[in-house]
């Protein structure tokens, strides 16, 4: 903004008390300045611009070094909201170079680790592998879960008519018998005679949710019917499709 010479003499004069002198043409100028009111009003318009060109300066000059400031932390691995930051995370984590750059190095370490199932490491989907090293969630923790899930979905219909397998399964391995509904069974002794188990007319009630597991059952089934021990050397016959068998 170009400002006006004269207006800003004015006011210096102003400010020493010479306007007097110079309106009644004591300086030999020939020629009266407008009254003092419109002078000072004139004046103070001079210097509001002033200040609001000032103030504009300032405020171009802070916005510039704060956009400064915001690109510099935005590219920075010390910042962990950057993309450099979080690659750098990941890094860390992987035990290579810590340099913010997701170049071969980083992309191959990531791979044998957690799998790139996104592809090589970027902008697009650097949160999603950030998230995926902070849950730890590695091809061997994918592979481990798998398997455990495998072994919890070994269900009662996989072992229909197969009580030999499921006396193998819960009577020698690890796994366990759930009931899925309330049972009544019918009681059984040994009969060493008949070398046979044998119906003594007594039932008992097991309740839905009640779990089974090694050494609970006789080692020899009858037919779809698993013998669950008891006292006094009864076993009661519960029907495998009864079982739910998880790990």
């Amino acid at each position: 903004m170009k400002l006006n010479t004269n207006l800003l003499i004015g006011a210096a004069l102003l400010g020493g008390g010479a306007y007097v002198a110079y309106h009644k043409g004591w300086f030999g100028l020939g020629k009266k300045l407008p009254p003092l009111d419109t002078a000072l009003k004139a004046n103070q318009e001079v210097l509001d611009k002033v200040a609001a060109e000032e103030a504009q300066r300032a405020a171009a000059a802070s916005a510039a070094a704060k956009a400064a400031t915001a690109i510099k932390q935005a590219t920075t691995i010390s910042n962990p909201k950057s993309y450099e930051g979080k690659v750098a995370y990941i890094q860390t984590n992987l035990g290579v170079a810590v340099d913010g750059k997701a170049g071969s190095q980083t992309n191959k370490a990531f791979a044998a680790i957690y799998g790139l199932d996104k592809g090589d490491i970027s902008t697009a989907n650097i949160d999603y592998y950030e998230a995926r090293v902070k849950a730890k969630d590695t091809l061997a923790a994918k592979k481990a879960a798998a398997a455990v899930a495998n072994a919890k979905n070994v269900a009662a219909v996989n072992l229909a008519n197969d009580a030999a397998k499921f006396l193998k399964l819960v009577n020698e391995g690890n796994y366990k018998a759930t009931l899925k509904n309330s049972v009544t069974a019918n009681a059984f002794v040994y009969d060493n005679l008949k070398k046979a188990y044998v119906n003594v007319n007594e039932a008992a009630q097991f309740p839905k949710g009640i779990i089974f597991k090694k050494g609970d059952f006789a080692t020899l089934p009858r037919g779809i019917y698993v013998l669950k021990r008891g006292a006094n050397n009864k076993y009661f016959a519960i029907s495998i499709n009864d079982f739910l068998v998880t790990a």
